[in-house]
């Protein structure tokens, strides 16, 4: 992705950001995805700080609450409009205006991180993950879910980069990031991966 159709993403993103909490996609399509991230998440797990990377309106932070209430909760998105909206719905947490790749928190400062839907925007995919273990603890895990299209349907979808498990394995453990788990949800149409820094 050029950083041209970044941008134009992005804006489609900050068009959309008004109406996206309201959307039908959120009940029939998100909120399984939101689920099987938060399923994903190793059993025993009690994260005193979460990130959600791609945030939106900070619905799955919202869910994650309710998971783990005493957790510090932090949001981060490119799209401005997105942020406002999420601050509106979700007050407590911290917000961000940032890229994926440009993570805007100290080293070592995040037990769990949460990306749904949004590796696919991402422009430097590798570092975006590498972002990802520098803000975890040791021991500290990343649940990454997104798009992937089966066989044969992948020229279909233009939006974004295709996904493929063996290369976002790859980037797990070029980061310094241990794959734990990979599978695939919804029909085959969704890649859950979860990653642990070395380390506790």
């Amino acid at each position: 992705m050029t950083i041209s159709q970044e941008s134009e993403d992005v804006q489609d993103f900050e068009r959309r950001s008004a109406t996206y909490e309201r959307s039908l996609s959120q009940v029939f399509f998100f909120d399984w995805i939101h689920r099987a991230a938060l399923d994903a998440v190793p059993a025993g797990i009690r994260p005193e700080s979460i990130l959600d990377i791609g945030c939106g309106t900070g619905r799955l932070l919202r869910k994650a609450a309710r998971h783990w209430p005493a957790a510090r909760l932090t949001g981060v998105d490119p799209a401005e409009g997105m942020v406002k909206e999420a601050r509106r719905l979700t007050p407590g947490t911290q917000f961000h205006v940032s890229m994926a790749e440009t993570l805007p928190l100290p080293d070592d400062s995040v037990d769990l991180v949460l990306s749904t839907v949004s590796f696919h925007h991402w422009q430097d995919q590798l570092l975006g993950v590498k972002q990802v273990a520098r803000v975890l603890h040791p021991g500290g895990v990343f649940v990454l879910v997104d798009l992937i299209m089966p066989f044969g349907l992948q020229r279909i979808n233009r939006h974004g980069r295709q996904v493929n498990p063996s290369i976002v394995s790859g980037m797990f453990t070029q980061a310094g990031l241990e794959v734990q788990a990979q599978r695939r949800a919804m029909s085959g149409f969704l890649l859950v991966t979860v990653g642990r820094r070395a380390g506790e």
